[in-house]
């Protein structure tokens, strides 16, 4: 017999499962074996794939532990670390503000120490309120529009500013030869208080060492709102939108703390 007719007759597979003779059989991918038409998919034939498939679930079902609660420790391991430095910091700091909005005006200042100020600051109020006294003012809703009226129209500060984000305000520099000039200005909405001091103190020629890391405490320049007639240390790093309001009375001065009322 020759060659060609040897190779002729070498044709089909027995089936892996059943045996059967299949000249057309198929191949199996996920266990390599070869089946015949009947056993071709992975049911029929039992693939070894299937049944490893099948065994995994329950293996994994019998690893995974029952989540418990564990008064947030779970829930702090989920968190990635500055997250979760984060949530601790945020609590402290609003317990902290909380202890510090608790202290009176007058429990602040014994704690800042700042006695210079303090009392440059009660001589300039104790000026202000004889003055008013001897020249009392007009108040009401009326008269704050016709007096912001003419700020607007008389107010100095930098064009620009655009229109839109100004706020004007008066300003009193204390302990100054001209303490009692109602200087009348105007600074941009968006800008962090601590630019708007810088600001001022330019635009009124008033020596400024906030910047410079020898100034002590005394040498530097704080920025104090009028509150119904008690003055309130203004937040550098806050915004003028949020402190500042137009018509406001500010008071420029060398110290930490204003007195108390």
């Amino acid at each position: 017999m020759t060659n060609v007719e040897t190779g002729m007759l070498d044709v089909g597979t027995h089936c892996a499962f059943c045996r059967q003779l299949d000249f057309l059989p198929f191949h199996c991918k996920q266990c390599g074996g070869e089946f015949c038409s009947s056993h071709r998919t992975q049911t029929s034939h039992r693939c070894a794939s299937e049944q490893n498939q099948t065994s995994e679930p329950q293996i994994q079902s019998e690893s995974v532990s029952p989540i418990r609660n564990t008064n947030g420790e779970y829930f702090a391991t989920l968190l990635p670390e500055k997250g979760h430095i984060r949530v601790k910091q945020t609590k402290q700091s609003a317990e902290t503000s909380r202890g510090t909005g608790d202290r009176s005006v007058k429990d602040q200042l014994e704690a800042s120490g700042n006695k210079s100020a303090l009392e440059k600051l009660k001589s300039f109020f104790g000026r202000r309120t004889s003055s008013r006294a001897t020249h009392p003012s007009k108040k009401g809703p009326a008269n704050r529009h016709i007096q912001l009226a003419k700020l607007k129209q008389s107010a100095k500060g930098d064009p620009k500013i655009p229109i839109t984000n100004r706020v004007y305000a008066f300003c009193f520099v204390v302990d100054a030869k001209d303490e009692n000039v109602k200087h009348e200005l105007f600074v941009n909405k968006i800008w962090p208080v601590g630019r708007a001091l810088d600001y001022i103190a330019s635009q009124l020629a008033v020596q400024n060492l906030n910047n410079s890391a020898r100034a002590s405490v005394n040498e530097k320049l704080f920025l104090y709102r009028d509150c119904e007639g008690v003055p309130t240390l203004l937040d550098t790093s806050s915004r003028v939108a949020a402190t500042i309001h137009d018509a406001d009375i500010l008071y420029l001065v060398r110290g930490e703390q204003p007195p108390a009322a």
